[in-house]
């Protein structure tokens, strides 16, 4: 019966943060919006969020791969940084890549007609030790076809 409980609970803790709205973009005078994030590569960490958080929460059965096109906004607090990128859908999938290993080298193109989104991505400093910082994402929205950055 605990193991239940337990399990209900770890479930709707998972699905909140699936279906929940993304967290308020942090201002405030500590935060600092750049242009570039000196010393942070905007787009390695978006990767590294379609690597490690889209790609298995968003679009773990679908036929795409949601790869990094644009970074729209960022800033950062510290060592904390909170970017919004813009996603596209790629088939490197179909090319036999796991998700694991996309990047910029194997899993570049955006495939024609593909469906977009936008992704709050938020890295926080390590707490826990000596490891890499903590990463999460969150879809803001779907893109328009024809909608420009």
């Amino acid at each position: 019966m605990l193991r239940l409980m337990l399990a209900a609970v770890l479930l709707s803790v998972s699905a909140a943060q699936l279906f929940s709205a993304p967290p308020s973009w942090k201002s405030g005078p500590t935060w600092k919006d750049v242009t570039n994030l000196k010393g942070v590569d905007e787009m390695e960490v978006a990767w590294r969020a379609a690597r490690e958080e889209i790609n298995d929460k968003f679009y773990g059965k679908s036929r795409y791969f949601m790869i990094p096109v644009q970074v729209i906004r960022a800033h950062k607090k510290g060592r904390d940084v909170e970017l919004e990128v813009l996603y596209g859908e790629s088939e490197c999938r179909s090319r036999g890549v796991g998700a694991r290993q996309i990047s910029d080298r194997t899993c570049a193109d955006v495939r024609r007609g593909a469906d977009r989104a936008i992704y709050r991505i938020i890295v926080e400093e390590a707490r826990r030790g000596r490891g890499q910082p903590d990463i999460e994402a969150w879809k803001v929205r779907d893109v328009r076809p024809n909608e420009r950055f």
